[in-house]
C-alpha cells in the first residue's frame, strides 16, 4: 500500500519520507505550500497540497502519516468520514487518545513502573501565576494541541506570569515539578500483537532551550531491557500498536516519562542513519505484515540540530558550536536528499525573519 505523508515542510516528516522511500514504499509528500520540504524529497514519489482528505480519497488506498498533532486530531475527527481506501496508522482512536492525554498518562505509566513528574498545578492559564507553584517547574499544554506549543521551563514569579499573560486565559495547562537528569529517547514499534518490531534509544547530550526544549543533540545507546519492557506494558494496556517515541528523564535509579508522542519525531534521522527504519517498520504492522525481529544497532552515533546550537550561540554559549565532536546525523541534512535538506535549512533560517514580519503585521 503507498503511503500519503502530511506536514511535509517538517523536518520529522522529511525523516518520514526518506525512511520510507529508502525500504521502496512510495510515499507521496502533502504540505500546505509548494517549498513544502518533502515535495521535493527525491524519496517521495510525488508532490501533493491542498485538502488532506481529498488528496487522500484521491490517491486511495493509501495508508497517511501525520507529522504534528494538530494533524493527528484531524484525521481522527475524520476517520469515519475517510473511506474504505484511507487508512491511518492507528488501532482504534480511544488507544492513541489515551497516549496523547498528558493528564491522564500518569495514572498509565505509573501502572507500569514508570512514574511522571508530580503536577504543582492543572488549570486554567488565568489561575497559573497566583496558585502558589513551587518553583522552578516546567508548564506544559494539558492538550496534545494548545496555544502552548511546546513546554517551557519557569524559574521565576516574573517568568511565570509573563507565560500566563501570552496565553489565552481559558487555556489549559499543566505545571510539574523540574527534574534535574539525564534525558533519554526511546522509540518503540509495536506489532498488532503487541510485540517489539522495532526499537531504538538513545540519551540527550543538550537541548534548546537548555531546560524544557527539542533535543539538540543525542546519542545511540544499547536499549535497557527493563525499560522496554514497562514502556511495553504501557502500550500495551491502551491497546495501542504501531510507532510511539517517549521522552524520558532518568533520576538516580528511577526513570520518570515526560512525553509520549505517536508519530515521526524530531531526531529520528539518528534511528534511520543507524540502520533502524522505524518509519518502514510501523508501515509493515500497518499493512498486517511481519516485519521481522527488531534491527541491531551500533551505540555511539550521533545526532546533531544544527539549528538549536546556532540558537544557543546567539544567545551567549558560542562553545556549544564546538562540543560533541562529529555527528553521524543532522536534523535536516540528509547527502542522499540535497534538496529537501537545502529547503529545511533555508526554512529554519528564515523563520526569525518571516516571525518578525507576522508579528509587524499582527499589530498593524
Amino acid at each position: 500500500m503507498d503511503a500519503l505523508v502530511a506536514d511535509a515542510n517538517l523536518r520529522n516528516a522529511v525523516a518520514g519520507i526518506r525512511g520510507l522511500g529508502c525500504a521502496g514504499v512510495r510515499a507521496f509528500a502533502h504540505a500546505p505550500a509548494r517549498l513544502g520540504a518533502g515535495r521535493w524529497s527525491r524519496f517521495a514519489a510525488g508532490r501533493e497540497t491542498g485538502d488532506l482528505a481529498e488528496v487522500a480519497a484521491r490517491r486511495g488506498p493509501i495508508v497517511v502519516y501525520p507529522g504534528r498533532e494538530a494533524t493527528i486530531d484531524a484525521l481522527l475527527a475524520l476517520r469515519p468520514r475517510l473511506g474504505g481506501g484511507v487508512v491511518l496508522p492507528y488501532p482504534d482512536p480511544d488507544a492513541v487518545r489515551a497516549l496523547r492525554d498528558k493528564r491522564g498518562l500518569a495514572e498509565l505509566a505509573s501502572g507500569c513502573g514508570l512514574p511522571t513528574p508530580a503536577t504543582l498545578f492543572e488549570g486554567p492559564a488565568a489561575e497559573l501565576a497566583t496558585a502558589g507553584i513551587e518553583l522552578p517547574a516546567i508548564v506544559k499544554p494539558s492538550a496534545a494541541v494548545s496555544a502552548l506549543p511546546t513546554a517551557r521551563a519557569v524559574a521565576s514569579r516574573r517568568e511565570l506570569a509573563a507565560l500566563a499573560a501570552e496565553l489565552p486565559a481559558t487555556e489549559r495547562v499543566l505545571a510539574q515539578e523540574h527534574i534535574a537528569g539525564r534525558l533519554l529517547s526511546l522509540a518503540l514499534v509495536l506489532d498488532r500483537e503487541g510485540r517489539v518490531a522495532g526499537r531504538f534509544q538513545e540519551e540527550v547530550l543538550r537541548t534548546w532551550p537548555r531546560d524544557a526544549g527539542s533535543f539538540a543533540a543525542t546519542v545511540s545507546t544499547p536499549v535497557d531491557g527493563e525499560l522496554e519492557e514497562r514502556a511495553v506494558a504501557l502500550l500495551r494496556g491502551t491497546g495501542y500498536w504501531g510507532l510511539a517515541q517517549l521522552d524520558l528523564v532518568r533520576r538516580d535509579r528511577e526513570t520518570l516519562v515526560l512525553d509520549l508522542n505517536p508519530r515521526f519525531y524530531a531526531c529520528m534521522p539518528l534511528a534511520l542513519r543507524c540502520g533502524v527504519n522505524l518509519p518502514a517498520t510501523w508501515h509493515a504492522v500497518v499493512e498486517g505484515r511481519a516485519p521481522g525481529p527488531p534491527a541491531a544497532y551500533p551505540a555511539g552515533r550521533r545526532f546533531r540540530w544544527l539549528e538549536g546550537d546556532l540558537y544557543a550561540a546567539r544567545h551567549g554559549d558560542p562553545m556549544t558550536l564546538l562540543r560533541g565532536g562529529r555527528a553521524q546525523a543532522g536534523a535536516m541534512w540528509a547527502g542522499d536528499d540535497p534538496l529537501a535538506s537545502l529547503l529545511l535549512a533555508g526554512g529554519a533560517a528564515t523563520l526569525p525573519i518571516r516571525r518578525r514580519a507576522g508579528a509587524v503585521r499582527g499589530a498593524s
